[in-house]
Order: C-alpha cells, then structure tokens, then sequence
C-alpha cells in the first residue's frame, strides 16, 4: 500500500511539473479535452480519437466528416426508400425499352386513328347526293375544259371541302384569294415564319381560325420588301425593316412559349456563335460523337472587292465555285449524300457565281445532276434576303466585300445590308443554315474591321464570328465550356477514374451548351471520334421534364448524331463498385469489337468496289 501511495505521489509531482513546465499549452489542452468530450456526445468519439493519435490529419477532417456522413446518409436512404432499396438496373432498362416500344406504336396508331376517322367523313364515289358539295367537285373533275375558279368552287362546296381538306397548307395571300369570307372558320390557324409576314398580312389568316398558333423567330428576318424594289436598287438600298405579326404579338403581351432544343446543326460549333451571341446560350445543342473542336472553318483568298457598278469579288466566288467542284466530284462527299448551299451578302455576287458554276457544269458533266430540281436538296446559290429557310449539310458562306486593292492596309466598313439596323438577323440567319459543315470566304483578316469606324452590331458580330471560324471555340471560351471542363458530380469523377485505370481515355461533360454527354470514351483506333457516351443518372438525366424527354427523345437525338450511349446507374455503383464498372468495361469493349468489325468490312467492300471503278478508265 505503501509503493502504490509513493508511486501516485510521485506520478502527481511529475506531472505536476509538467503542467508548470508547460503552462503555455495547458488551455489549449483543457479545450481539447472539452472538445472531445462534446465530440463524444455528439457520436463523433472516433474522428476524435483518430485526430488525437496522430491518423487523420487536421486538414482533412472536414472532408474526412463529410464522406462518413454521406455513406451514412445514403445506407439509410436507400434502405428507407423501397424505389431505392429494390432497384434493378436490368428491370429499369427493360421498363425504358418497353415505353419506347410503346410510344411508337401509340404515335404510329394515332396516325391510323386520324386517317381512318378523316376518312369516315368523306363519302363512297358511288354514294355521293347530287346536290352535295362533293358531287359539285366530282362534275368539275370530269369536265375537259371551262372548269369553275377554285374560289367560286370553294363557295359551292361547303362543308365538303372542309371534311375532304381538313388541312389547308396555303400562304396568307392564297388564303384571301381562294376561300371565301364566309366559309365556317378553321379550328386552328398556324403561322410558320412569322418573323417574316407583316401584320396586315396577316390579319385576314387571324381572322378565319377560332384560335391562332403564330411560331418564329424574333432574331430572325423580320418582313422585307426586297421583292418590290426597283430594278435600279442595290443590296445596299435596303429599306428599314417593318414589325412582324410576331413583333406585334409579342409586343401586345400574347401568351409565348420558347422551344429551346436545336436539331439542325449536327456538331454544336455551327449553332454555337448564334447561340452565345444572340440567343444568350438558351438554346438547348446536343454534342456530336467527334473530338474536332468546330465545323466552322476561315478561308483567306487573295482577292478584291469591285466596288461600283458590278459589286462582287471575282477571286472569292471563283475559290467558292472550286470548292464546290472539288466536293461534287468527291466520292466519299457524294456517297454520303451531303448537299451544299451557297450564301452571298449582295445579289451581284451571287449573279457571278451562278455564271461560274455554269461555266463548271459544263466543264464537268458528272455534277450537273446535283443542280437538278429533281434532287431532294440541289445545290443552291442565295443572298441574305432570300435565305432564310433553307438548309444543307454544306453551307460556304461568301463576304465578298473587302479590300479594293490587292494588300490594301484598310478597306470600307461598308458590308451592304449587314450594316443596316436589322443587319444583326440576316446574319443571324445566314450562319445558321449548316447541318454539318460551314466554310467562311474572305479576302481580308478579321482585324482588318475596324469597329471604331462603324457602329452596325451586325458588323461587330461578323468580325467576331470571323474570328470564331478562324480561331475555332477559344474564340468564344466564355461560351464554349466543356469538353475540357470538370465533373458534374464526385460520381461520374469516380466512373473516369475507374475507367482510366482500365485504359480507356475519358473526356468529361461533352458538350457547350446546357446538355451535356457526362462522359465521353475516345475511338482508341480513330482518336477523332467518340466510341461511346457514358450517361450517370446525375443533372442532365433528372433534369427533363418528362419521362418522354428524358428516355427517349434525348436519346434518339443522339444516337442520330452517332453516340453509343451506356448508362451507368448510382444504385449499382453504390452496391457493387467494382462490379458496375467491370460490366461498362465489357460494354465498351464490345462497342469496340463491333466497330473494329464494321471498319473491317467497309475496307473489304472498297477493295471489291475498286477494280469496278478502274475498269471504266479508257485504256
């Protein structure tokens, strides 16, 4: 008893002396120690006890914390949530196929529906009364000739034209000139390109519907009267421009609605310019399965801007009519069935180039047929005014305007229309008509516009956008985002690190507007092109509207582009990491079996194909 006594003596005055040696940190020990012991009360004595021992450093217990807790979070929340807790990967795939399936047959039967009950209304040949409005139609289709004009037709069929076309497809002027004022009104009247029909117009079309549907665009070519000019008037005489009905509907306060997802371009660079410039990056793009950063791409040709009399640029529209020559007369470009528009800035441009693709079509036969009507889409040459509404998978965009004199140091600011107020729209439609491909012609360097010398928006953005087609997307880098951006989320990081130790290279977030492939696997044997799209179930999935949206649309919109798309379901992740991310790993693979399989066969038919071709050659 007594050496117990000495010794806790003995341990008291040490430690005594220790406390007296280091009194400078006896406060912050006796915060510790309360610390600990409110750390402890709050379940949290091992993070403590790891700290104190020296095992996590201080640095990292907040991230230490907060990973715990997540795991803690998520075990309850799955194991709470029955959708969760029983949530088969396999099953929900199979339920997306199913809808899918479901969808199309509903959408084609609809179609059905609609045809038989159109139908219905429109009685047998050999049923029709005689003093139907039917039977009016069928005398005059029988007569040879003196056949009655459609409006008077109109008039004495009724009813029964309204049941025999119950929809019209007419412009507002045939509406005024063929169908009477008292014919019973159209349910439903829809306006397409409103930007372009003046109010007055339209107003007659307004007024024989029971309700009205007008669709344009603001930032698109409002009503012109380029037609009704003068024969002496140039490009450059263009006339303020007029309000639309869509102008004045907005302006009165009718209820609108955007459609924000964008089909037509086929890589995101065609869009992307408009999209940041004018439409404030609202517009929904999808990313294409190719790594080349733009579609868009500057051509500088030597050439002179003829300023007088005959407006044109003969080295500009002579490079634009070769290059049109040398797609056309490309296997792989005709084979693939790509078409080509042609756009100009003033009419006398596009006078010259008509002449030279004569010229050329006679030069080389084998390309006349593209220039026929009978092509779904012929090659086709338009100025600013007449543009808007074409599209093609080529579109060579030609400036035309420039330097005067060959290495001239300054040049006008005169680019005919663009410099007008309402210049900025037909720009707008002039570099948004390419599918797949645009070229930009020019015979002067962007930095050549001076915009100290003018104040046209229109002319800022067309330097600009020069610089885009030059630069490509950093030329816009507060708009192109992505591709070369984060992670969404910590999981899809954890997805591409797993695949990367696999071997596969993996670009995040694809894409430069708000839709975004999450992850995306490079092509190992064509680095320019994505073998696949991985999708995680994280922003972009949950953040459609609808179930149709989200598992279907949106999918069939990419696989268009060329995506093979894998979905990677944090469900399974959760369960079983390694497991999720072996079957992607055997998913891919596959992916590149095929395509090293199809690839294989593409080679095999060009070399039977080949000898066919070299025996056409005259020996």
């Amino acid at each position: 008893t007594s050496t117990q006594t000495s010794l806790s003596v003995a341990t008291l005055r040490a430690t005594s002396l220790a406390i007296q040696q280091q009194e400078e940190q006896l406060k912050a020990w006796c915060d510790w120690c309360r610390v600990r012991e409110q750390a402890a009360e709050a379940g949290l004595a091992n993070l403590a006890k790891e700290l104190e021992v020296g095992s996590l450093l201080p640095s990292a217990t907040e991230e230490t914390f907060v990973t715990a807790y997540a795991h803690w979070f998520a075990t309850q929340g799955i194991d709470g949530e029955p959708l969760l807790r029983n949530f088969v990967a396999a099953e929900h795939m199979s339920d997306i196929s199913t809808f899918v399936r479901l969808d199309d047959e509903l959408a084609k039967l609809t179609v059905r529906y609609i045809r038989a009950k159109l139908c219905g209304l429109i009685p047998s040949k050999n049923d029709i009364p005689k003093s139907s409005g039917f039977a009016i139609l069928k005398h005059e289709l029988q007569k040879s000739r003196r056949h009655k004009p459609v409006r008077q037709l109109a008039i004495e069929m009724g009813d029964a034209l309204n049941c025999l076309a119950p929809c019209m497809l007419m412009s507002p002027l045939s509406i005024a000139q063929f169908l009477p004022a008292d014919q019973p009104p159209f349910d439903l009247v829809i306006f397409d390109e409103a930007s372009q029909i003046a109010p007055w117009d339209a107003i007659g079309s307004i007024a024989r519907g029971k309700q009205v549907i007008i669709a344009g665009d603001p930032r698109q070519m409002p009503p012109t009267n380029f037609f009704n000019r003068g024969p002496n008037a140039g490009d450059d005489d263009t006339a303020e421009d007029m309000e639309s009905i869509l102008d004045e509907c907005l302006g009165a306060g009718v209820p609108s609605h955007s459609l924000s997802w964008h089909y037509r371009s086929r890589h995101e660079s065609l869009i992307a310019f408009s999209n940041h410039r004018y439409y404030d990056s609202n517009l929904i793009t999808f990313p294409a399965a190719e790594t080349r950063a733009s579609a868009v791409e500057w051509r500088k040709v030597e050439g002179v801007y003829a300023k007088g009399k005959g407006r044109y640029n003969q080295a500009e529209a002579q490079a634009i009519v070769d290059e049109t020559v040398k797609r056309l007369t490309d296997p792989g470009f005709v084979a693939a069935g790509y078409s080509i528009g042609i756009i100009t800035l003033n009419s006398d441009q596009q006078k010259l180039i008509n002449d030279l693709l004569d010229a050329a079509r006679k030069q080389y036969p084998q390309i006349e047929p593209f220039f026929q009507d009978t092509q779904t889409e012929p090659v086709v040459v338009k100025n600013l005014e007449t543009v808007q509404g074409d599209e093609r998978d080529l579109i060579m965009l030609g400036i035309g305007y420039g330097p005067t004199e060959p290495g001239a140091p300054v040049m006008s600011m005169n680019f005919g229309p663009l410099n007008k107020d309402g210049g900025w729209r037909r720009l707008n439609v002039a570099i948004t008509r390419s599918r797949r491909e645009m070229l930009v012609f020019t015979s002067f360097d962007p930095s050549m516009i001076d915009l100290n010398r003018t104040n046209a928006r229109a002319v800022r953005d067309l330097k600009h956008f020069i610089e885009f087609a030059q630069r490509g997307p950093k030329a816009l880098a507060e708009a192109i985002q992505g591709s070369v951006g984060g992670y969404d989320s910590p999981f899809e990081e954890a997805v591409a690190q797993g695949l990367r130790r696999l071997g596969w290279q993996v670009v995040p977030q694809i894409g430069v507007s708000r839709f975004r492939i999450d992850l995306g696997i490079v092509h190992p044997d064509r680095p320019g092109d994505y073998l696949a799209g991985v999708e995680c179930d994280g922003a972009t999935y949950h953040s459609a509207a609808t179930a149709r949206d989200r598992d279907k649309v949106r999918g069939a919109i990419l696989t268009g582009l060329g995506w093979n798309l894998l979905r990677l379901w944090s469900t399974d992740w959760w369960v079983d990491k390694h497991g999720a991310l072996q079957k992607l790993h055997v998913a891919l693979n596959d992916l590149l079996d095929q395509s090293r399989r199809d690839s294989a066969a593409e080679r095999v038919d060009e070399a039977v194909a080949a000898p066919a071709v070299a025996d056409k050659d005259p020996v």
